[in-house]
């Protein structure tokens, strides 16, 4: 039959090696404990084994009682000495929340809103041709730069020449009737009918050979101004149509930007409004201002237009080339501004932030209620809460609470 004793003993071991799975704060000194223990069992049950005499049971109850009085010290050294090793150990602020932190202070904030926007040339011009007529003569080409009043092309024009040819014979000879009435009407001689007769006749055939001269220069398209011939819609030998363009000059020295800009903003949109200017096509972008505003809205979209005049010396911008314009409706000069990523909500929809505050050696995480106003570029100025000269909680913020101690 099993010893009550050691049946209580092994109780009390079994019992301590299930508490082994949740280990407290004195780690330690239940190892010890299992440790003592374990021995006390194994020498008693050796004991026991061998003497089942109550004399034998009562000396090792007895040593028991002095190996736990033992215990107990030893419990207690360890323990100060554990709470030493806290104190002493700086690998303790391990267990804090780990953050970086950003000092405020007042600065410059702009913000910008996006538009695109058309490239078009302020001399951009379809050449038409004045007088119908078969084109005799085409003498240039696509991409060629021209100059104002040089000929583009040359239309058959023999038939107005030939009736210029035939006024001037009958021109000379009305003139010389004219001369000659007019000397006999010096002379008085003749009459005065035969006299405004010839002279009639002679400016009538005068203006009508002046017409004609006007018309022939229909025949020979010149240039309107300064450009490079776009595009070329006919063939030599072709009938032209006054209704249709002979082709397309283009003068891209100077251009401007066109864009449709909401209604919302015509208060403050104004002349000299800065702009940058992106084309991601020509990984170009561009300092510059509005040069000129719409006068109506557009009942269609609700949106007016603005004008950019932009110097295009090296002429890299083409007409219709599509831009990304950021326009500025909003600027501070001494502002409050934080990333805008850090700004939290509540369950009640407030806004608020993180502050750290240095009390000793300790960093504590202050929560901080705040009004946000614009946000540009993944930055948002403060309007209400923070005076500029706090330092800010960055990264980790979602993750601590209001009063948690942190480190950086």
């Amino acid at each position: 039959m099993q010893n009550p004793i050691s049946t209580k003993l092994l109780d009390n071991y079994y019992k301590q090696k299930m508490n082994q799975s949740h280990p407290t704060k004195g780690k330690r000194r239940s190892n010890i404990t299992w440790l003592i223990n374990g021995i006390l069992i194994t020498f008693l049950l050796s004991s026991c084994a061998h003497n089942k005499g109550s004399e034998d049971i009562k000396a090792l109850l007895h040593k028991q009682d002095s190996l736990k009085t033992i215990y107990k010290e030893i419990a207690s050294q360890i323990e100060a000495v554990q709470n030493q090793i806290e104190k002493l150990d700086s690998s303790s602020h391990k267990k804090l929340t780990i953050v970086s932190s950003k000092k405020l202070g007042l600065t410059k904030f702009e913000h910008f809103f996006e538009v695109y926007g058309n490239v078009e040339s302020k001399q951009n011009a379809s050449v038409n041709m004045e007088m119908p007529g078969t084109i005799k003569e085409i003498r240039v080409e696509v991409g060629q730069t021209v100059n104002k009043g040089q000929v583009l092309a040359i239309l058959d024009k023999e038939i107005v020449q030939h009736n210029i040819d035939e006024l001037n014979v009958a021109f000379e000879l009305a003139n010389t009737i004219f001369l000659k009435q007019e000397e006999l009407w010096n002379q008085k001689i003749g009459s005065e009918l035969q006299y405004l007769e010839a002279k009639s006749r002679k400016e009538s055939l005068q203006q009508r050979l002046a017409t004609l001269n006007a018309t022939l220069q229909k025949f020979i398209i010149t240039a309107p101004f300064t450009g490079i011939i776009d595009e070329i819609f006919y063939k030599e030998g072709e009938l032209g149509n006054i209704m249709l363009p002979l082709l397309r000059l283009i003068n891209i020295n100077q251009v401007y930007i066109v864009a449709e800009v909401s209604e919302n903003y015509i208060s403050t949109i104004k002349e000299g409004t800065y702009v940058k200017v992106e084309i991601t096509s020509l990984n170009k972008s561009i300092e510059a201002q509005i040069n000129r505003l719409g006068s109506s809205i557009n009942p269609n979209n609700r949106t007016f237009k603005i004008y950019i005049d932009i110097r295009n010396q090296n002429e890299e911008l083409k007409p219709n080339l599509l831009t990304i314009l950021q326009i500025k409706d909003f600027e501070a000069d001494s502002a409050i501004v934080v990333p805008s990523g850090i700004i939290q909500q509540d369950a009640l929809g407030k806004e608020f932030i993180y502050i750290l505050n240095k009390e000793g050696n300790t960093l504590k995480a202050k929560k901080i209620m705040v009004v946000s106003g614009m946000s540009y570029n993944n930055e948002t100025i403060i309007l209400d809460g923070l005076s500029g000269e706090e330092e800010i909680v960055l990264k980790g913020a979602r993750n601590i609470k209001d009063g948690q101690k942190v480190r950086t």
